[in-house]
């Protein structure tokens, strides 16, 4: 496993700690979780993947929490760290999760093309 790949693990799992403990911001809590991190080969970026359950609304409130929480989770994580650098921390909405519920609905609108055509 590179070294990336375990401090990005390390991060992933204090960031989730600190936004399940210390988050009390509703934009966040309920609605969104983070799905990973990768970090850079520098180690000074990591990009921290989230997704949101909800509307588009949802979606933009979650994006802009976290922007807005960015500073707070940084200081959060440079306490907990073994490391003497923290990572600038980059939000990004996953879209995995919204791609393959495209796909589901796709693959359902065939399936009832087909059950009309037989």
């Amino acid at each position: 496993m590179r070294r990336a790949d375990r401090y990005g693990d390390e991060v992933y799992r204090i960031l989730a700690d600190i936004i399940y403990k210390k988050i009390n911001d509703p934009r966040i809590s309920g609605i969104a979780s983070l799905t990973g991190v990768e970090v850079s080969g520098d180690l000074t970026v990591a990009r921290v993947f989230y997704s949101v359950y909800g509307s588009d609304e949802d979606r933009k409130k979650a994006s802009d929490a976290f922007d807005r929480a960015k500073g707070f989770l940084r200081k959060e994580l440079a306490s907990r760290m073994r490391s003497k650098k923290v990572p600038r921390l980059v939000f990004m909405e996953d879209m995995s999760l919204r791609y393959g519920e495209s796909i589901d609905r796709l693959l359902k609108s065939v399936a009832g093309i087909r059950d009309d055509k037989e």
